[in-house]
């Protein structure tokens, strides 16, 4: 509104001024001239603090729903998706939504605003040259529609081509020890140029169909300005309108087309959010693992164990994993799993935490059956460590608190004490708010493991499940560390999986599992 009326105005002024006039018939042209250049940038400020906040505001909860949808998902229920395609769509595919929504949010309103006051105006003035604008306006929208269209097909291969080079930065991160150990970093390099080549053509594609679309819309507005124009030269040669008010339906016209112009953006933009909007239903469409309960029972009464009777679990409907396993872990009692690589101790362990579901038997937590608990409720009774715990990035008080926010800072440190990192929290300059870096860069392999079992023990669980928790270490290492694991947990009841008896110590039974069956064995 403003700019229309400030072009308006900017050209009766400056076309009257020419005819000199006495100044005072200008005042008021020349106080709104100032008004409404004024307005205009008040709104414009106005118009963008609003739509940043929106956009914001439902990127938050966007990126909120996706972790939701993604974590009952997390860790055996995303068949064939790559973690690259995941961060995409995390980062990007919510970015490129929320960026879809305000722009076509922002252009809808401006545009609709714009013709039907700039034609009204015009119309007002000359109806001819209102069709005219209207017409050209309308030829416009629909160009940069077609554009928009076309577009969308280059914004599926980008996005494809982008979760591609997601993929292999990710796998390059993950793998960059194991390549720089044994000098073979070009073989990133290599993959990094090749996805970037192919993601950098599907964009080069897209530009080149933007600028046609722009140059296409630039000779729409200019064509659409030139016929308002002649139509008005026309009725000011024949005496029905003034120089003055011609310049006035000129600058309007230029106005409304000038509003028309950021459509094109809006419109790849929106073709880009609908490809990401579709890749994100596709992660509406995965089916949980192991559901939620719809009527969550009441966990049991302390202190209780785990156990395994005669679980089926198969993952994608294939073969087994477990086929009748059965395994028993008493409150405040230690039992060790022992098998070979493959033959389902990790399954055993994801399906006492719920990750995984029966198809027949049954996982408990005391009598009760994991499956009818609360997932919420399930992670306060029992503690994990995997066999490559993650530290995040962020202070060491922060990747403590991930398990319990309420924690003080003395509940803090006496559970890095009773892991044995009292010493070490001590010689730290900033003690608990000692950033520990990306992934736990900053800390030993070691040093990781107990972080993560004194993060578990903040929620004092009723079970802890040891998975490989020495896998990475030293025997030296491992040995301190499992000893240390050992003596923090003994009010637990400790499922300890591992492939060797000789690192393990100190337990009151031991069952070993082949090809998903157990066996007691002392």
């Amino acid at each position: 509104m403003s700019a229309i009326a400030l072009l308006g105005t900017s050209a009766w002024l400056i076309t009257r001024a020419s005819l000199r006039p006495p100044i005072l018939s200008l005042a008021v042209a020349i106080a709104c001239t100032q008004t409404f250049a004024l307005l205009r940038g008040v709104a414009r400020y106005g118009e963008r603090l609003a739509v940043h906040d929106v956009s914001l505001s439902v990127l938050a909860r966007l990126r909120v729903y996706l972790y939701d949808l993604l974590a009952p998902l997390v860790p055996g229920g995303l068949p064939g998706k790559r973690s690259g395609t995941l961060l995409s769509a995390f980062v990007q595919d919510a970015d490129a939504v929320t960026d879809a929504m305000a722009r076509e949010l922002t252009a809808t309103i401006d545009i609709a605003a714009s013709l039907l006051l700039g034609v009204l105006g015009v119309a007002l003035i000359d109806l001819k040259a209102a069709t005219v604008l209207g017409a050209g306006s309308l030829l416009l929208i629909g160009a940069s529609a077609l554009t928009g269209q076309l577009d969308r097909r280059s914004a599926q291969r980008q996005a494809v081509f982008r979760a591609e080079l997601y993929d292999v930065v990710v796998g390059a991160v993950k793998a960059a020890p194991e390549l720089c150990a044994f000098g073979r970093e070009d073989l990133v390099g290599n993959a990094v140029a090749s996805a970037e080549e192919r993601s950098a053509a599907a964009a080069l594609h897209s530009a080149q169909l933007t600028g046609l679309g722009r140059i296409g819309n630039v000779s729409l507005g200019c064509a659409t300005l030139l016929g308002v124009v002649g139509v008005g030269l026309h009725a000011h040669e024949s005496g029905r309108l003034s120089g003055v008010m011609l310049a006035v339906t000129a600058f309007i016209s230029l106005a409304v087309l000038d509003a028309c112009s950021p459509l094109l953006d809006a419109l790849v933009g929106a073709a880009n959010g609908a490809v990401a909007s579709d890749r994100v239903v596709e992660l509406e469409t995965l089916v949980p693992p192991a559901p939620e309960p719809p009527h969550p029972a009441f966990p049991p009464p302390r202190p209780v164990g785990v156990a395994l009777e005669d679980a089926v679990v198969r993952r994608q409907g294939g073969a087994p994993i477990l086929n009748g396993a059965s395994l028993f872990v008493p409150p405040a009692k230690r039992v060790a799993l022992l098998g070979s690589s493959g033959a389902g101790k990790t399954t055993a362990v994801w399906t006492l935490l719920h990750f995984l579901e029966c198809s027949s038997g049954r996982a408990t937590l005391g009598d009760v059956d994991v499956s009818s608990l609360d997932r919420a409720a399930l992670r306060e009774r029992i503690g994990w460590i995997p066999d490559n715990s993650h530290i995040f990035c962020g202070s060491l008080a922060d990747n403590l608190r991930i398990a319990k926010p309420s924690a003080s800072t003395k509940l803090c440190v006496e559970a890095l004490r009773r892991v044995g990192l009292g010493d070490w929290l001590a010689s730290l300059p900033e003690g608990l708010n000692t950033e520990i870096g990306a992934t736990g860069r900053a800390v030993s392999a070691g040093e990781r493991q107990r972080i993560c079992l004194a993060r578990s023990l903040l929620c004092s669980p009723d079970v802890m499940l040891l998975d490989e928790p020495t896998a990475h270490l030293d025997p030296a290492g491992a040995a301190s560390v499992l000893s240390e694991l050992m003596d923090a947990t003994t009010s637990c009841a400790v499922l300890v999986v591992c492939h060797d008896l000789d690192a393990i110590r100190d337990v009151d039974s031991v069952v070993t599992i082949e090809k998903g069956k157990t066996q007691v064995t002392s």
